[in-house]
């Protein structure tokens, strides 16, 4: 088999889970720690754990779409979006209903704001208002579903034209909006700072490594053993752009240093970096990061209590107990609840035949 060929075989990308978990726990860095006065900027960018997810869900979202059409000639939309809803449905709305419970029967001073966000939240639509509550975090999320609403319905609808001008169209502009541009376009001022432009450069190098001339140019370029170790240190470099404001010009190239890192530890599975991001931990962590994403406020809010009670305060081990606490409570929802959904997926796998149907029993005489 050729390189190309053994990444066409992956059924698994193994260290995805890995970087899942840095992502997450950089977002769970950045929740729980004061901001200002870090002695190094990057100390103070874990939310750019967010758009690391999102480089990593836009290339294997349409990495798989590219398989399932090559190996049964159309991508099911259908079958799609019923395993989509599958894993992202039942603990996403499983949180809001916690969220309103809590607000229903503590109602106090982030009740009014949990009522206003919830509807946005419920209907995915949070990355268009301006958010009050701890379903703030609901914007990533919202942006992510759009993500899935558009993009496998336009490879399917235009297959030639989606690569090669509507992705390249969509991320230029979409990437413009943060720069001020178009002013005048009738758009919520928070959905000019979502993120699309990641999930799209996830998206482009799915194509390009699905192609035999892409994947070979990128091969030269980050296939090598120990290539994660150069594209980690590109992204630590634009991570620690010295301005507090990085929008614009730093947020992109921060993105494409990302772009490669994933490119880099995906192109290959023997890479030099896979050790440590095959360890159980990590992997797990990363596996149930979804979960941990979803819950972290409520459990941050929990051990906040805790620790005022007891009068034990330090930001580390604030941090230290909303990890351990979240990872705690996504593991049990995944175990007790979530897994009877996944469970369910394999009925919409690509390529699954409906069962035949038996002959009708004989009527017994």
């Amino acid at each position: 088999m050729s390189d190309h060929d053994r990444f066409l075989a992956t059924r698994q990308f193994g260290s995805l889970d890995g970087l899942r978990a840095l992502s997450i726990v950089g977002v769970l860095w950045h929740h729980t720690t004061p901001r200002g006065g870090e002695p190094l900027p990057i100390i103070g960018r874990g939310f750019m754990g967010v758009d690391l997810f999102f480089v990593i869900s836009g290339f294997l979202i349409t990495s798989l779409l590219l398989r399932e059409r090559r190996r049964t000639g159309t991508i099911s939309l259908g079958n799609f979006y019923a395993r989509r809803s599958l894993r992202i449905f039942p603990p996403y709305y499983l949180m809001l209903a916690i969220v309103a419970g809590v607000a229903l029967l503590k109602p106090g001073n982030s009740a009014p704001a949990i009522w206003h966000d919830l509807p946005y939240a419920a209907t995915y639509v949070a990355n268009f208002v301006a958010m009050q509550s701890m379903l703030a975090i609901t914007w990533s999320l919202a942006t992510e579903e759009q993500f899935y609403l558009v993009a496998p319905a336009a490879l399917r609808a235009m297959p030639r034209l989606f690569p090669l001008v509507l992705l390249p169209l969509g991320y230029v502009f979409l990437s413009a909006l943060p720069f001020g541009v178009m002013p005048w376009l009738p758009v919520p001022g928070f959905f000019r700072e979502t993120t699309y432009g990641p999930i799209l450069l996830g998206v482009g190098l799915a194509f390009v490594l699905d192609d035999p001339r892409g994947y070979r140019w990128a091969h030269r370029l980050v296939g090598g053993r120990y290539a994660p170790f150069a594209a980690a240190a590109v992204l630590v470099a634009a991570l620690s752009h010295p301005t507090v404001d990085i929008t614009g010009w730093p947020r992109l190239f921060i993105h494409w240093a990302m772009a490669l890192l994933v490119a880099s530890c995906v192109i290959r599975e023997d890479h030099a970096v896979r050790g440590v991001l095959s360890l159980w931990p990590v992997r797990r962590v990363g596996a149930v990061s979804y979960g941990i994403y979803l819950f972290h406020h409520l459990v941050y809010w929990g051990v906040e209590k805790a620790m005022r009670w007891t009068g034990l305060w330090s930001d580390i081990l604030f941090f230290a107990g909303v990890t351990l606490g979240s990872w705690a409570v996504a593991e049990l929802s995944f175990r007790t609840f979530e897994s009877r959904f996944l469970a369910l997926k394999s009925r919409f796998e690509p390529g699954r035949k409906a069962p035949a149907v038996p002959p009708a029993p004989t009527p017994a005489v």
